[in-house]
């Protein structure tokens, strides 16, 4: 057990896949820090002061403003965001203060609201740098010192209520210094004078932007009916939700750095977890509170890593601004449409059950299970390595043009990622040899080569040979 241990982690070092710790690059900690600590100084600064408005709870009325943060960066060019990161950041600074020291009520709330919109505005800025400059396990790592905070933030909320009191006063002073200095440390441009690559000059076609952009509402709505639930103490256990928030990360880097295998699976244990959890929420008996409580944190935190990293990765992908400007149309419905609707029909026709919300969710997991197969070939089927490419690489150049006079003429259909495997397999080059070149994953590899054959019509590499390149010598695999 300790070698296998051993091993597991220095394999996460020492492997050549994109997703492997050693290419989290330490001069950009401004850009990888930015996103998650204005995540988390939203979360650090949270009231529920009982106002309502119009029929909107003051709650909701925190989502609205979070939600115009996101809108303002919809309509922003593009050499502003930086500055306006700088200004927005400066500002929830400065309003801090006020929110430790005033008491609550009226003056205090509205300082509040003003507070929500500017986080809103430094979380979408930063989340431009998590798109545009950073890679996939850099993205990773982000995402996962969020949840690692949610994490211990329910698992100790009932037991140290101390911590949680200081969190909001000395430590959300801290988190706000660090916060500022990522933001004023971050450089376009790097020591040696050359710009760090922001490619935004696409037109985002075929990037799946859209289709991580709709799992993302799913996400959302599912997410939603849980938090329009009246908890009480004894429903839900946050000891077992902050320990299901925690196992999430291990499982994502098992599932993503160790195996290399795609979303889909973190995908669908969202579902299966969340949709278990809230069923289980249904009783109040100790152990489906404790086991509830445990597999729903699990879930959403699973879909939370997941949604981020494919809407980051699908954004680079697309190298285009307007994509990104359409995640920020995007979380704006969420928060001021989809969230208002929500909260409106809930505060006026008295706030939904436990078997309400597990109904509207179950319905939402039967339809992205009925939508699954579209969903995989045009989602999760996709390539979001930042890895290299053959087509970079001069002594392939010949071979990948032949590869693609083949694609053309049998219209095979063949993914860019399809079209290397083909190639490097024609050249007689190993699995293992092609994922060594190509700085991706073994699994990757074998994952897109079954994918090959399967367009192909054949089983083995002796078919590929005696159909393309008979003339080949084949190494052994």
């Amino acid at each position: 057990m300790r070698a296998w241990l051993a091993a597991a982690v220095i394999k996460l070092f020492q492997t050549r896949d994109e997703l492997s710790f050693r290419n989290i690059r330490g001069n950009l900690w401004p850009a990888l820090l930015a996103f998650p600590l204005a995540v988390i100084m939203g979360n650090l600064r949270y009231y529920d002061h009982g106002f309502a408005f119009i029929g909107f709870r003051s709650s909701q009325l925190m989502f609205f403003l979070l939600g115009l943060g996101h809108l303002t960066l919809a309509f922003t060019p593009r050499r502003f965001i930086i500055p306006l990161l700088r200004l927005a950041a400066l500002a929830s600074a400065v309003l801090l203060p006020f929110l430790i020291f005033l008491p609550a009520g009226l003056a205090q709330y509205v300082l509040y609201m003003v507070f929500k919109y500017f986080n809103g505005l430094c979380a979408a800025c930063a989340f431009y740098l998590f798109c545009f400059v950073l890679n996939n396990v850099e993205r990773l790592a982000g995402l996962a010192l969020i949840q690692l905070y949610y994490g211990f933030y329910y698992a100790t909320r009932s037991i140290f209520p101390a911590v949680h009191a200081a969190g909001e006063t000395p430590v959300g002073l801290v988190v706000m210094a660090v916060f500022l200095t990522a933001v004023f440390s971050f450089r376009a441009k790097q020591q040696s004078g050359q710009s760090l690559e922001m490619n935004t000059g696409g037109d985002g076609r075929g990037s799946g932007v859209p289709f991580v952009f709709g799992l993302g509402v799913v996400h959302y709505m599912i997410m939603s009916m849980s938090n329009y639930i009246d908890w009480t103490e004894h429903s839900i256990s946050n000891l077992a939700f902050g320990l299901g928030t925690v196992l999430s990360i291990v499982l994502v880097i098992i599932i993503q750095l160790l195996k290399g295998r795609n979303a889909l699976y973190i995908w669908l244990m969202f579902l299966v977890f969340t949709l278990f959890g809230l069923a289980a929420l249904l009783y109040d008996t100790p152990i489906s509170v404790n086991s509830g409580s445990f597999a729903y944190g699990l879930g959403d935190s699973l879909g939370f890593i997941i949604l981020y990293y494919l809407c980051a990765g699908a954004v680079k992908r697309s190298r285009s601004l307007r994509m990104f400007r359409l995640y920020c149309l995007v979380y704006f419905v969420e928060h001021f449409i989809i969230s208002g609707f929500f909260s409106f029909y809930f505060f006026t026709y008295d706030g939904p059950d436990k078997a309400l919300a597990f109904g509207i969710v179950l319905v939402l997991v039967c339809l992205c299970l009925l939508f699954m197969p579209l969903i995989q070939k045009k989602l999760f089927d996709a390539d979001w390595t930042d890895g290299l490419y053959l087509r970079d690489m001069e002594g392939y150049s010949r071979p990948l043009a032949k590869t693609e006079e083949i694609n053309d003429r049998d219209r095979l259909n063949l993914t860019p990622r399809e079209k290397e495997i083909f190639t490097m397999l024609l050249e007689g080059i190993s699995p293992k040899e092609i994922a060594f070149t190509l700085k991706v994953s073994y699994d990757t590899v074998c994952f897109h080569q079954k994918n090959l054959y399967r367009k192909l019509g054949i089983q083995s590499r002796m078919e590929l040979f005696a159909r393309y390149s008979s003339a080949q010598k084949i190494k052994s695999v």
